[in-house]
């Protein structure tokens, strides 16, 4: 939770102390979720950094843009090769089958962000995936949070498809309503 602290220390934001309902949400996804993304939501809620990067939070109760994306997502490679191709070589996260991808958020580039969701694994312990929109993916072994906070605040840190810590702009995030 330490990198959750720091981001919100980043940006000026004071705890939210949203209530989220994580037991149906995951048994939803059919996964727990890392304790760092829920500690995320609830002093976080929606919204988004920079006006560029949005990371699919909970505003509350059952609300869940994680899942809504996942069934999305999920739907998307149901309906034809080539959506199904798009999420390759991991496939999406399915419950029972091992590893896939489980999006928790994108940018206004296209740049969409993965936790390489693995059966045989704690949630803490998946790997962050961030994916280009030409399908170039990065893998990260760091929690959500902390790759935010090094894509925000961090100018050695060797940033996504150009987006990273410039040193010109302060961080900021723009809270979506609860």
């Amino acid at each position: 939770m330490v990198w959750v602290h720091r981001l919100a220390e980043l940006v000026g934001r004071e705890h939210r102390g949203v209530s989220v309902d994580w037991p149906v949400i995951e048994r939803r996804l059919g996964t727990a979720l890392p304790a760092d993304y829920k500690a995320f939501c609830e002093t976080f809620g929606r919204g988004e950094f920079q006006e560029y990067l949005t990371v699919y939070a909970s505003g509350g109760g059952t609300d869940a843009q994680a899942a809504d994306v996942h069934e999305e997502n999920r739907q998307i490679a149901a309906e034809d090769e080539a959506g199904a191709e798009y999420y390759l070589p991991q496939g999406l996260y399915r419950p029972g089958s091992g590893a896939g991808l489980l999006q928790w958020g994108a940018s206004a580039r296209g740049d969409e962000f993965f936790w390489l969701a693995d059966d045989a694994l704690f949630p803490d312990a998946w790997t962050v995936l961030a994916r280009d929109d030409a399908q170039h993916a990065r893998g990260y072994d760091m929690s959500m949070s902390e790759l935010v906070h090094r894509l925000l605040a961090d100018e050695s840190f060797e940033g996504f498809a150009g987006f990273g810590a410039t040193g010109r702009t302060p961080p900021f995030y723009t809270p979506y309503p609860l």
